[in-house]
């Protein structure tokens, strides 16, 4: 049997800005990828979510949510 490759991606804190947000989907409109051959899941923070996710989706990209740390600002989730 073989097997999708998944690349995934957990934001954490960056990009600092909703801006960012965008400017890096604006950029990653730029690259395709095999949908056939890997599948590609960006875990955005919560606050980037409902912006990035109609792009990401309609880029081939499955979306899902992250969990937050009660730490100050860096590289934390929930745990």
């Amino acid at each position: 049997i073989s097997r999708t490759p998944i690349v995934g991606d957990n934001w954490k804190c960056n990009p600092a800005s909703v801006k960012d947000a965008e400017t890096l989907l604006e950029a990653w409109k730029a690259v395709s990828f095999d949908k056939d051959k890997v599948e590609v899941v960006i875990c955005p923070t919560s606050l980037h979510l409902p912006v990035v996710k109609p792009g990401l989706e309609a880029m081939g990209m499955q979306v899902s949510a992250q969990n937050v740390s009660a730490t100050g600002f860096g590289a934390f989730t929930g745990e």
